[in-house]
Protein backbone atom coordinates (compact mmCIF):
# COMPACT_ATOMS: atom_id res chain seq x y z
CA UNK A 1 0.00 0.00 0.00
CA UNK A 2 1.30 3.68 -1.32
CA UNK A 3 0.40 7.04 1.01
CA UNK A 4 -2.14 9.06 -0.86
CA UNK A 5 1.26 11.77 -1.69
CA UNK A 6 3.12 8.79 -3.48
CA UNK A 7 0.18 8.62 -6.34
CA UNK A 8 0.54 10.29 -9.28
CA UNK A 9 -2.43 12.43 -10.59
CA UNK A 10 -1.74 10.84 -13.74
CA UNK A 11 -5.50 9.75 -14.27
CA UNK A 12 -7.28 12.79 -14.53
CA UNK A 13 -11.60 12.42 -15.51
CA UNK A 14 -12.52 16.09 -17.15
CA UNK A 15 -16.06 17.17 -16.87
CA UNK A 16 -18.17 15.25 -14.64
CA UNK A 17 -21.70 15.07 -15.58
CA UNK A 18 -23.19 15.84 -11.64
CA UNK A 19 -21.66 18.82 -9.55
CA UNK A 20 -20.25 17.71 -5.87
CA UNK A 21 -20.80 19.31 -3.10
CA UNK A 22 -19.86 19.47 0.17
CA UNK A 23 -20.99 16.66 2.60
CA UNK A 24 -19.78 17.14 6.61
CA UNK A 25 -22.19 15.17 9.44
CA UNK A 26 -21.44 13.85 12.80
CA UNK A 27 -21.96 10.80 14.40
CA UNK A 28 -20.50 8.84 11.68
CA UNK A 29 -16.91 8.12 13.39
CA UNK A 30 -14.45 9.63 15.76
CA UNK A 31 -12.55 11.63 12.88
CA UNK A 32 -15.03 13.42 11.26
CA UNK A 33 -16.74 16.18 13.12
CA UNK A 34 -19.28 19.02 11.54
CA UNK A 35 -16.38 21.22 10.90
CA UNK A 36 -14.19 18.77 9.28
CA UNK A 37 -14.15 17.52 5.58
CA UNK A 38 -15.47 13.74 5.43
CA UNK A 39 -12.79 11.06 5.75
CA UNK A 40 -12.64 8.30 3.34
CA UNK A 41 -10.71 4.66 2.72
CA UNK A 42 -10.81 2.76 -0.60
CA UNK A 43 -9.87 -0.51 -1.67
CA UNK A 44 -9.29 -1.41 -5.36
CA UNK A 45 -6.69 -4.15 -7.27
CA UNK A 46 -6.95 -1.86 -10.18
CA UNK A 47 -4.48 1.01 -9.53
CA UNK A 48 -5.61 3.25 -12.49
CA UNK A 49 -8.88 3.95 -10.20
CA UNK A 50 -7.56 4.72 -7.45
CA UNK A 51 -5.30 7.19 -8.97
CA UNK A 52 -8.34 8.42 -10.89
CA UNK A 53 -10.38 8.45 -6.94
CA UNK A 54 -7.19 10.32 -5.69
CA UNK A 55 -7.38 12.64 -8.44
CA UNK A 56 -11.11 13.29 -8.48
CA UNK A 57 -10.95 13.84 -4.06
CA UNK A 58 -8.03 16.14 -4.22
CA UNK A 59 -9.88 18.33 -6.61
CA UNK A 60 -13.11 18.68 -4.92
CA UNK A 61 -11.66 19.63 -1.51
CA UNK A 62 -14.45 18.58 0.82
CA UNK A 63 -13.77 14.72 1.08
CA UNK A 64 -10.20 13.60 2.44
CA UNK A 65 -9.25 10.26 1.21
CA UNK A 66 -6.55 9.30 3.66
CA UNK A 67 -5.22 5.59 2.67
CA UNK A 68 -5.77 3.31 -0.36
CA UNK A 69 -4.77 -0.34 -0.57
CA UNK A 70 -5.68 -3.52 -2.92
CA UNK A 71 -6.43 -6.21 -1.19
CA UNK A 72 -8.97 -6.87 1.76
CA UNK A 73 -6.83 -7.29 4.57
CA UNK A 74 -5.05 -4.53 4.58
CA UNK A 75 -8.29 -2.78 3.78
CA UNK A 76 -9.40 -3.44 7.34
CA UNK A 77 -6.13 -2.51 9.20
CA UNK A 78 -6.71 1.02 7.46
CA UNK A 79 -9.90 0.86 8.12
CA UNK A 80 -9.01 -0.13 12.41
CA UNK A 81 -6.18 2.48 11.58
CA UNK A 82 -8.61 5.44 10.42
CA UNK A 83 -11.74 5.02 11.05
CA UNK A 84 -13.03 6.38 8.05
CA UNK A 85 -16.56 7.70 7.39
CA UNK A 86 -16.73 5.90 4.09
CA UNK A 87 -15.16 3.07 2.93
CA UNK A 88 -15.18 2.39 -0.86
CA UNK A 89 -15.10 -1.39 -1.91
CA UNK A 90 -14.40 -3.63 -4.88
CA UNK A 91 -16.65 -6.28 -4.63
CA UNK A 92 -14.31 -8.31 -6.93
CA UNK A 93 -10.29 -7.85 -5.30
CA UNK A 94 -7.98 -10.32 -4.50
CA UNK A 95 -8.23 -11.13 -0.14
CA UNK A 96 -10.96 -11.24 2.17
CA UNK A 97 -14.69 -11.47 0.41
CA UNK A 98 -16.78 -8.59 0.32
CA UNK A 99 -19.32 -10.11 2.30
CA UNK A 100 -17.08 -10.73 5.26
CA UNK A 101 -15.34 -7.10 4.61
CA UNK A 102 -19.10 -5.76 4.80
CA UNK A 103 -20.07 -7.94 7.93
CA UNK A 104 -17.21 -7.36 9.94
CA UNK A 105 -17.05 -3.96 9.76
CA UNK A 106 -20.60 -2.86 10.28
CA UNK A 107 -19.67 -5.04 13.55
CA UNK A 108 -16.88 -3.77 14.63
CA UNK A 109 -17.04 -0.29 12.85
CA UNK A 110 -20.84 0.85 13.28
CA UNK A 111 -19.55 4.75 12.37
CA UNK A 112 -18.17 3.46 8.63
CA UNK A 113 -20.45 3.25 5.79
CA UNK A 114 -19.67 0.96 2.95
CA UNK A 115 -20.11 1.91 -1.02
CA UNK A 116 -19.33 -1.05 -3.18
CA UNK A 117 -17.55 0.16 -6.24
CA UNK A 118 -17.85 -2.63 -9.17
CA UNK A 119 -18.61 -3.57 -12.67
CA UNK A 120 -20.70 -6.61 -11.67
CA UNK A 121 -24.25 -5.53 -11.52
CA UNK A 122 -25.43 -8.77 -9.74
CA UNK A 123 -28.62 -8.36 -8.16
CA UNK A 124 -27.91 -11.69 -5.55
CA UNK A 125 -25.11 -10.52 -4.55
CA UNK A 126 -26.32 -6.51 -3.56
CA UNK A 127 -28.72 -7.89 -2.23
CA UNK A 128 -26.80 -10.07 0.04
CA UNK A 129 -24.33 -7.35 0.82
CA UNK A 130 -27.37 -4.72 1.57
CA UNK A 131 -28.71 -7.63 4.38
CA UNK A 132 -24.95 -7.21 5.79
CA UNK A 133 -24.95 -3.95 6.12
CA UNK A 134 -23.70 -2.43 2.84
CA UNK A 135 -24.72 1.17 2.50
CA UNK A 136 -24.41 2.22 -1.39
CA UNK A 137 -23.93 0.28 -4.63
CA UNK A 138 -22.04 2.34 -6.99
CA UNK A 139 -21.51 0.88 -10.80
CA UNK A 140 -17.73 1.70 -11.39
CA UNK A 141 -18.25 2.64 -14.82
CA UNK A 142 -20.49 5.68 -13.95
CA UNK A 143 -18.34 5.83 -10.26
CA UNK A 144 -17.24 9.55 -11.00
CA UNK A 145 -20.32 10.67 -11.60
CA UNK A 146 -22.17 8.96 -8.81
CA UNK A 147 -19.71 8.70 -6.05
CA UNK A 148 -21.45 12.38 -4.93
CA UNK A 149 -24.75 11.41 -4.97
CA UNK A 150 -23.97 8.55 -2.72
CA UNK A 151 -22.14 9.87 -0.14
CA UNK A 152 -24.90 12.92 0.13
CA UNK A 153 -27.22 10.17 -0.23
CA UNK A 154 -25.34 8.71 3.18
CA UNK A 155 -25.20 11.69 4.52
CA UNK A 156 -29.07 12.00 4.91
CA UNK A 157 -28.87 8.31 6.49
CA UNK A 158 -30.48 7.07 3.24
CA UNK A 159 -28.58 4.09 1.01
CA UNK A 160 -27.37 4.67 -2.46
CA UNK A 161 -28.64 1.91 -5.38
CA UNK A 162 -27.09 2.25 -8.95
CA UNK A 163 -29.55 3.32 -11.84
CA UNK A 164 -27.65 0.89 -13.55
CA UNK A 165 -27.88 -2.01 -10.88
CA UNK A 166 -32.14 -1.01 -10.99
CA UNK A 167 -31.96 -1.45 -14.86
CA UNK A 168 -30.19 -4.79 -14.12
CA UNK A 169 -33.67 -5.81 -11.95
CA UNK A 170 -35.39 -4.65 -14.47
CA UNK A 171 -34.21 -6.82 -16.81
CA UNK A 172 -33.24 -10.11 -14.55
CA UNK A 173 -36.90 -11.72 -16.15
CA UNK A 174 -36.38 -11.48 -19.18
CA UNK A 175 -35.19 -15.16 -21.24
CA UNK A 176 -33.07 -16.83 -21.34
CA UNK A 177 -29.99 -14.58 -20.38
CA UNK A 178 -31.45 -12.78 -17.82
CA UNK A 179 -32.50 -16.05 -16.31
CA UNK A 180 -29.51 -15.77 -14.00
CA UNK A 181 -27.01 -13.67 -12.91
CA UNK A 182 -23.20 -13.21 -13.91
CA UNK A 183 -22.51 -14.37 -10.59
CA UNK A 184 -24.78 -17.08 -10.36
CA UNK A 185 -24.10 -18.17 -13.53
CA UNK A 186 -20.14 -18.18 -12.50
CA UNK A 187 -20.94 -20.40 -9.29
CA UNK A 188 -22.86 -22.54 -11.66
CA UNK A 189 -20.31 -23.00 -14.24
CA UNK A 190 -17.06 -23.87 -11.43
CA UNK A 191 -19.79 -26.57 -10.33
CA UNK A 192 -20.07 -27.83 -13.94
CA UNK A 193 -16.19 -28.13 -14.22
CA UNK A 194 -16.42 -30.44 -10.83
CA UNK A 195 -15.29 -27.93 -8.08
CA UNK A 196 -16.28 -28.16 -4.95
CA UNK A 197 -17.77 -25.18 -2.52
CA UNK A 198 -14.95 -24.46 -1.16
CA UNK A 199 -12.98 -24.76 -4.41
CA UNK A 200 -15.62 -22.27 -5.94
CA UNK A 201 -15.17 -19.84 -3.42
CA UNK A 202 -11.50 -19.82 -3.62
CA UNK A 203 -12.00 -19.37 -7.40
CA UNK A 204 -14.67 -16.49 -7.16
CA UNK A 205 -13.49 -14.77 -3.84
CA UNK A 206 -16.26 -15.30 -1.84
CA UNK A 207 -17.79 -17.19 0.90
CA UNK A 208 -18.98 -20.72 1.13
CA UNK A 209 -22.03 -19.30 2.18
CA UNK A 210 -22.74 -16.91 -1.04
CA UNK A 211 -21.81 -20.17 -2.53
CA UNK A 212 -24.91 -21.92 -1.05
CA UNK A 213 -26.67 -18.72 -1.42
CA UNK A 214 -26.03 -18.74 -5.19
CA UNK A 215 -26.67 -22.24 -5.85
CA UNK A 216 -29.83 -22.33 -4.29
CA UNK A 217 -30.91 -18.78 -6.20
CA UNK A 218 -29.93 -21.06 -9.24
CA UNK A 219 -32.34 -24.17 -8.21
CA UNK A 220 -35.16 -21.67 -7.32
CA UNK A 221 -35.03 -20.01 -10.90
CA UNK A 222 -34.43 -23.12 -13.18
CA UNK A 223 -36.69 -25.22 -10.82
CA UNK A 224 -34.08 -27.81 -10.57
CA UNK A 225 -34.04 -30.63 -7.56
CA UNK A 226 -30.20 -30.09 -6.46
CA UNK A 227 -26.96 -28.70 -8.09
CA UNK A 228 -26.48 -31.46 -11.11
CA UNK A 229 -30.04 -31.00 -12.11
CA UNK A 230 -29.63 -27.15 -12.37
CA UNK A 231 -26.59 -27.73 -14.24
CA UNK A 232 -28.46 -29.86 -16.60
CA UNK A 233 -31.06 -27.39 -16.63
CA UNK A 234 -28.69 -24.63 -17.32
CA UNK A 235 -27.28 -26.43 -20.34
CA UNK A 236 -30.36 -27.49 -21.72
CA UNK A 237 -31.60 -23.77 -21.91
CA UNK A 238 -28.20 -23.11 -23.16
CA UNK A 239 -27.22 -20.29 -20.48
CA UNK A 240 -24.40 -22.59 -19.63
CA UNK A 241 -21.51 -24.20 -21.98
CA UNK A 242 -18.85 -26.43 -20.28
CA UNK A 243 -15.92 -27.56 -22.07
Amino acid sequence: MRNLSEIPNAFRRQGCRRSWKPVYWSGMNNNNTESAPLTLVAADDHRLFLEGLASLFQRTGDYELVAVCEDGERLLALVEEHRPGIVLLDVSMPGAAAETIVATIRARYPGTKVIAVTMHLDLALAGELFGLGLAGYVSKADAFDELGEAIAALARGESYRSPALASAGREAGAPPGGLLSERELAVLRCAASGKNNHEIADALSISERTVRFHLTNCCEKLKARGRSHAIALAMRRNLLCVG
